[in-house]
């Protein structure tokens, strides 16, 4: 039995080069032909720390190796690999199938650290640890193999081996209620704020752009360090003016039915200066890649236990309050581009990494220099020492939001942002791990990539590393013309469109994202992120967006389907036409269609027939749709005029609205009763 974990250790002793020779003796005896006994019972055993894992684990293994008279071997390591269903499994970096060992002098044992593959399959995997042997050395009892004739081979190579069992676990997917739709605000909470109509007013203003774009939930950064005049400290190491405006937005919210979510930048600060002005923390280093010099870093050390007894303290403050419904961080990983070298040491000596031969005499800011340049100019000629710095990194991540989790108690769904390419790989995160560590569900982020080619190149790379019902995720993309390389053709808000709904239906293989989000209302409101568009049209490109999601899932009772051309000739009226199908057994009552306030479009029919306003378009009432019934409404528009800043290209956006009904599943009722349907027309 194994000493630390109760399991079953199966010891064998193999023969190699085709069964050659003796394989030893089982007893010794003496002259007499007498029985002694052994003075070990078998030249090697191992141990692993517990029965079961996380996929975000470092799993350790301890063995023990021997010689016949008892005495530990320290001369040469054994061969240790790990297998699943009789196949040997390749380390992370795969630098073979080894694991690496080191000789601990206290233990008198061999120990180290097997790194799972990213995303392995859960199930039963084992250690086996091999040894060579002198069977000579040993008194067990004389064995012969012999051939087919009955002739026994000569003498050969033999080894002992020593099993371990252990299980790589993977927590169920969290329950989560497909159709989740985000509006965010990212930046400090203030007093006056411009709506979607453009009007300026109090704070509540915000909440008519969670409306306008369909959403169902409000997500809004609370915990920030990022110090006012008076700066911060590790007694109050968030700006106060966001987490005291929480309950004031969560009730709000909660009045209009809408969900609330905060969340925590977790890492990163705003910031970090030598003014004293942030808290005291210890702070993540960077170093010269030339001189050796090192500085601190914007962001904390993942080394700071006071930033993770922060973060759960913040957790613990949102499970208390009752307008929160759920809880997230942002920034949960080291500085993206450089730094996070004070992590050198417990990196090295965990991982399987190969290191230079003078590797012990180096001092440690020469060490921290050499991961600089394996990670950051050497990424390409070495992948494997890159991919093992970033399942690392990764581990680290995850092991600490766990911490956070389990030492705030809370029970609210939770979430991460995380970063896109190559799934979060190459920042150090992983969506696997941190559903492992208790995270409810992951929003990765869809902006920030240099092109439409780098875009579609990451979709491929989580459609072939996540597979359906393995995690929850909500894609989101970003109101920034910059960040859309600054495209009309495409429209940027076009892009934005594009580029959520592509993630939906293809980040999960063989599966869809549960929701989405849209990020963020306060770069709507500013026109420095628009270009030439208005933040109307990036929040209805969002909404189309979400209504698409919606679609997916099934989770409308109506679907609503454009039919537009492609050009129209300015100035002149042409005809489009919405499909509107009701995919319930019960009639829709009370649908309305209304025309978007987009640039250059104008609809004479709704003009002369609106029956009323909504969000200051005019609607005409379409009626009931009954039960299982697919109706078609025509109407009437025209592109008002030509604009060379949108190369002519303007939005056609049509709302749907019905009253409250109470469908079946998988309808769900607590959603914004609205659907957006858009589409660039080219005047010509």
């Amino acid at each position: 039995m194994c000493c630390c974990a109760s399991m079953l250790v199966f010891c064998v002793l193999i023969v190699v080069l085709a069964f050659r020779g003796w394989i030893g003796r089982a007893l010794a005896r003496d002259p007499d032909g007498h029985t002694q006994a052994a003075k070990v019972q078998f030249p090697i055993e191992i141990e692993v720390a517990r029965d079961a894992f996380w996929r975000y684990d470092l799993v350790p293994v301890t063995v023990r190796v021997v010689d016949a008279r008892g005495e530990p071997r320290s001369d040469t390591p054994p061969s240790v690999v790990v297998t699943h269903k009789d196949e040997v499994v390749d380390t992370v970096g795969a630098y073979g199938e080894s694991v690496r060992l080191t000789w601990d002098e206290q233990q008198k044992a061999w120990r180290g650290n097997w790194p799972p593959p990213w995303n392995p399959e859960p199930g039963h995997y084992r250690f086996r640890a091999t040894v060579a042997i002198d069977p000579a050395a040993w008194s067990w009892e004389e064995a012969r193999i012999e051939d087919e004739e009955g002739e026994i081979t000569p003498a050969g190579e033999a080894y002992a081996e020593a099993l371990a069992a252990f299980e790589i676990q993977a927590r169920p997917q969290p329950k989560v209620e497909p159709g989740m739709c985000v509006a965010t605000w990212e930046f400090d909470f203030k007093s006056r704020f411009k709506g979607p109509d453009d009007r300026t007013g109090d704070w509540t203003k915000l909440f008519e752009w969670v409306e306008y774009i369909g959403a169902d939930t409000l997500w809004f950064r609370a915990a920030v360090t990022a110090p006012p005049d008076e700066g911060l400290s590790l007694a109050q190491p968030f700006r106060p003016v966001n987490l005291e405006a929480v309950p004031r937005l969560g009730a709000e919210a909660h009045r209009r039915g809408l969900k609330f979510g905060t969340w925590a930048t977790a890492y990163a600060t705003y910031p970090h200066t030598d003014e004293g002005k942030n808290p005291d923390y210890r702070y993540s280093i960077d170093i010269s890649r030339s001189t050796g010099q090192t500085r601190e870093t914007n962001y904390v050390s993942l080394y700071d236990e006071r930033r993770v007894e922060h973060l759960a303290d913040f957790f613990r403050q949102m499970q208390a309050c009752e307008h929160v419904d759920m809880v997230g961080l942002d920034y949960m990983r080291t500085d993206p581009g450089s730094g996070g070298y004070e992590l050198v040491e417990r990196f090295t000596s965990e991982m399987p990494v190969k290191l230079p031969e003078a590797w012990e005499s180096w001092s440690e800011r020469r060490r921290q220099q050499y991961v600089a340049l394996k990670v950051e100019e050497e990424y390409q000629s070495d992948p494997k020492f890159y991919e093992c710095w970033n399942w690392w990194r990764a581990h680290m991540g995850a092991g600490i939001v766990r911490r956070i989790i389990e030492k705030s108690g809370v029970e609210k769904p939770t979430w991460i942002f995380v970063l896109s390419w190559l799934h979060g790989m190459q920042h150090g995160q992983d969506p696997l791990m941190f559903t492992d560590s208790g995270v409810t569900m992951l929003a990765p982020m869809l902006y920030q990539v240099d092109d439409r080619l780098h875009y579609d190149e990451m979709v491929k790379h989580w459609n072939e590393y996540v597979r359906a019902g393995q995690v929850n995720l909500a894609v989101g993309d970003q109101v920034d013309f910059h960040w859309h390389q600054e495209t009309r053709d495409p429209p940027a808000p076009a892009e934005l469109y594009d580029r959520i709904v592509t993630a939906h239906r293809r980040y999960i293989q063989d599966g869809s994202t549960q929701g989405a989000f849209w990020h963020d209302i306060n770069r709507a409101a500013d026109p420095h992120n628009l270009g030439p568009y208005t933040g109307r049209e990036w929040a209805l490109a969002g909404a189309a967006a979400f209504s698409t999601v919606r679609d997916t899932w099934g989770v409308l009772p109506l679907r609503a389907t454009l039919t537009a051309p492609d050009s129209a000739t300015i100035a002149k009226a042409f005809g489009v036409k919405v499909k509107l199908q009701n995919l319930t057994n019960r009639p829709v009552s009370g649908v309305r269609l209304s025309l978007c306030d987009t640039q250059h479009m104008v609809g004479p029919y709704l003009t002369e027939a609106a029956e009323g306003e909504l969000f200051g378009e005019p609607f005409v009432k379409v009626g009931t749709v009954r039960a299982s019934e697919a109706v078609e409404v025509p109407l009437q528009v025209r592109i008002t005029q030509p604009d060379a800043r949108l190369l002519n290209e303007t939005m056609l956006a049509l709302r749907i609205t019905w009253d409250e009904g109470n469908y079946e599943p998988p309808v769900r009722n607590d959603l914004p009763r609205t659907i957006v349907v858009m589409k660039y027309i080219r005047g010509t």
